[in-house]
């Protein structure tokens, strides 16, 4: 469903997309009978940045056992950072405890120790991003559970725990951005958002072929291929005139041309990323590459060959029982939305919803889902 409203990712039209939200929840709503109230919501946008902090506390308990309030202010001691007024805080994820110098604890509650230091890091975004989702929501009354970075919910779908553990980026790119994570010791640890990402293809096929964007989508997504090597030379693709009417033919060398070389940049820009990260000797795992622009034919071994470091198709495979026109790249955030919600927000029905014995169904289908 076309995601109207939004540029580069940042909402520049509420009602719009609003509009977006609203069709999309009377299609789910159509297909499963069941009315949607809340949602978990994921976003992204060129307003992302991510630090990393650290912060230490004397353990208050006289008998030196850690508890909950320890961690609660080692917790609110490292989200103390000076914000400008027009930044909010969007997540704060726990990294790793230190308890007495000895680190890589994951819930230092219950421990012995008389100091407690932890490693976060803390996502932030533009305040003005969160409220429009806030409000986009708002005005067709759906109550949102959380909101949350799509790399998050991305990974969940697509990245291996070992993965994650060893080092690897994830690069997502979507319609209008491109983000671009690195995750290790289990957590993310860099984050950053290139403002380029498939409608940059596609505009340029448009502009060249002097045809629509519809069209050049079209033909970005039927005859598409990222290397022109690995194009047919005898290969005509008829293309539709601005007006949608007079047809020409084009060989799908000359379209690969032009993807390529926006493809390239791309990496570039993504390789430079990587590199400010500091992390490119450290992607024992490689790189991970998902979100639509991912369904282009010959973009992963590309993106091998210009970033020289093993790369693999971002698939939603943490989960089973997905059907095959479903379990596609462009859906990693939506099934890792799924994952995120089955885990940490408690699903529930309206009293006056239709049968709550389909939603035990449904809840037990999601069980049965996650691996």
């Amino acid at each position: 469903m076309p995601s109207i409203g939004l540029r580069k990712g940042s909402i520049i039209d509420i009602e719009s997309t609003a509009k977006a939200i609203d069709e999309c929840l009377n299609t789910l709503e159509k297909l499963t009978g069941i009315e949607i109230l809340s949602a978990v919501v994921g976003f992204s946008g060129v307003t992302i940045s991510i630090i990393n902090n650290h912060a230490a506390v004397a353990v208050g308990n006289p008998n030196y056992e850690i508890t909950k309030d320890d961690k609660e202010r080692v917790l609110q001691s490292a989200r103390n950072i000076g914000l400008p007024p027009n930044k909010v805080i969007v997540h704060t994820i726990e990294r790793q405890y230190i308890v007495d110098g000895y680190d890589g604890v994951k819930d230092p509650v219950g421990m012995t120790g008389s100091k407690l230091e932890c490693e976060v890091a803390i996502i932030l975004s533009a305040l003005a991003a969160v409220q429009n989702i806030r409000r986009s929501a708002a005005r067709i009354n759906l109550e949102l559970e959380r909101i949350i970075y799509n790399p998050l919910l991305a990974s969940e779908a697509v990245l291996h725990p070992n993965e994650k553990e060893m080092g690897v980026a994830l690069v997502d790119i979507g319609a209008g951005v491109t983000t671009v994570s690195y995750f290790e010791k289990g957590t993310i640890l860099y984050t950053s958002v290139i403002p380029v990402g498939g409608e940059y293809i596609t505009k340029d096929l448009a502009i060249v072929l002097h045809t629509s964007l519809d069209e050049a989508d079209r033909i970005k997504t039927n005859s598409g291929v990222a290397r022109p090597e690995i194009a047919e030379h005898d290969k005509m693709i008829e293309i539709h005139n601005l007006q949608g009417h007079e047809l020409k033919q084009v060989s799908q060398e000359v379209i690969a041309d032009v993807i390529s070389a926006r493809v390239v940049e791309i990496m570039e820009m993504v390789y430079a990323e990587l590199n400010n990260f500091g992390c490119m000797d450290r992607l024992f795992a490689g790189i991970v590459l998902t979100g639509g622009g991912a369904n282009l034919t010959g973009i992963v071994a590309m993106a091998e060959d210009i970033l020289n470091i093993p790369v693999r198709l971002g698939v939603p495979e943490n989960l089973r029982g997905i059907a095959d026109n479903y379990n596609k790249p462009e859906n990693a955030a939506v099934f890792g939305g799924i994952i995120f919600a089955s885990q940490r927000v408690r699903i529930g029905y309206a009293e006056n919803s239709l049968l709550p014995g389909f939603m035990n169904k449904i809840t037990g289908w999601f069980k049965d889902l996650f691996r």
